[in-house]
């Protein structure tokens, strides 16, 4: 029985020299024993039983047929059906012809798609080493380069913001430290604390060691501890480059991966330039999460209780619900700028307890050497925007119901 789907005629090309090097077009037919082509150059045909089949063209894309006795003429086609015509079961010599053409087709399929697997599997890898090369890259950044970058950054914020620059209270801010910053590695970075007179709820550090604590967090804090706690997450962020990694990760996968494989060099210009960047940048939540468990194990180390970290998360999502009831749509999330740029969820304070509970220290935590109620009150009197006083006012009356 016939097969339907194949055509009696298919539509073809010849080369003939009646034509010179010109393709003729026309139609190729199987009939009678032959392989005729009716076109341009008339009609001729070759014997099926001594034909020549093979592929050609672009992604072997044509059948061609040839004949030793014509070695200047030859017929082909595009449409890959005429290999299932009858004439190629019925014929020993196309049966085999074709059988040479359906594994060159299968071997270039396999070529084609083991190359593709390839191209895929070299993508897919680097990509997923997209972040040990950012790292690397980091690591080889060195430290005057990250201090100058973090200069340029809170140079700018100096002239936007009113820093607490009395004595008494950077002396008292940096005896609340010193027991954290003792355990913290120095010798790539000197860090540096300011205070911001700001009522929001919010500190951030800069590549290089400046660390910035927000006056209304450090008023809105029950205890050293809960200040304590945001100051090793802020530090854990310059010791793990986060700042760093997220301008390298920025320039795109095409740069991380020709400055891995050549010279960090290049980057500094391109650094400098990127330092309004740090000012708007918000972590991932993997350096999020990174910057808590670093934080922790420096708490940790200093034998500073780390649940003051929890329970200043937790004081912030409870703010950020009465905030939600208050104000309508995103405004409250506008309103506490620290939850925008540090999320305090439910996932992050669950991880920071099972942290806790796997602790070997569960007790015996150092007390810190300062008088945390009398630091807040010489605070206050430092401040100089109306709007901060009430709220700081606001936030002693709370505290005393």
């Amino acid at each position: 029985m016939p097969n339907r789907s194949v055509p009696d005629a298919f539509e073809a090309g010849a080369f003939h020299p009646d034509h010179g090097n010109r393709r003729v077009s026309g139609t190729l037919r199987i009939d009678g024993g032959m392989v005729g082509f009716q076109g341009e150059a008339g009609f001729f045909a070759f014997p099926l039983d001594t034909v020549q089949v093979s592929l050609g063209g672009a992604s072997d894309r044509l059948v061609f047929f040839a004949h030793e006795n014509f070695p200047k003429v030859s017929i082909f086609t595009a449409d890959q059906r005429i290999l299932n015509h009858a004439a190629f079961a019925q014929n020993p010599t196309l049966t085999r012809a074709r059988e040479r053409i359906r594994r060159r087709k299968f071997l270039s399929r396999c070529l084609t798609l083991s190359l593709l697997g390839i191209i895929i599997a070299v993508l897919a890898g680097v990509w997923l080493a997209k972040k040990p090369m950012v790292m690397a890259i980091a690591r080889q950044i060195p430290p005057e380069w990250e201090t100058k970058l973090g200069e340029t950054a809170f140079a700018q914020i100096r002239l936007r913001s009113k820093l607490i620059t009395d004595d008494s209270i950077k002396k008292q801010l940096d005896r609340l430290a010193a027991p954290l910053l003792a355990v913290v590695p120095q010798d790539r970075y000197q860090f540096k604390l300011h205070l911001i007179e700001d009522a929001s709820l919010n500190a951030f550090a800069l590549p290089g060691g400046n660390v910035a604590l927000h006056t209304g967090l450090l008023l809105a804090a029950e205890t050293p501890e809960e200040v304590l706690g945001v100051l090793g997450h802020e530090i854990a962020h310059v010791t793990r480059q986060h700042g760093m990694r997220a301008l390298v990760e920025g320039l795109g996968l095409y740069a991380v991966v020709t400055t891995f494989f050549g010279d960090v060099t290049g980057l500094a210009a391109i650094l400098v330039n990127n330092a309004p960047f740090l000012l708007t940048q918000k972590f991932s939540r993997d350096h999020e999460r990174e910057a808590d468990e670093q934080g922790f194990r420096y708490l940790e180390a200093a034998k500073l209780n780390p649940r003051g970290l929890i329970t200043f998360f937790e004081k912030m999502r409870r703010e950020e619900e009465k905030l939600k009831e208050q104000l309508p749509g995103g405004e409250a999330l506008d309103a506490l700028s620290f939850l925008n740029t540090h999320p305090a969820t439910v996932e992050r304070m669950a991880q920071l307890e099972k942290l806790l509970t796997a602790s070997a220290r569960t007790n015996g935590f150092t007390t810190v050497d300062l008088d945390f109620k009398a630091f807040q009150a010489a605070l206050r009197t430092k401040l100089s925007q109306p709007e901060n006083q009430k709220k700081a006012e606001q936030s002693d009356a709370k505290k005393a119901k």
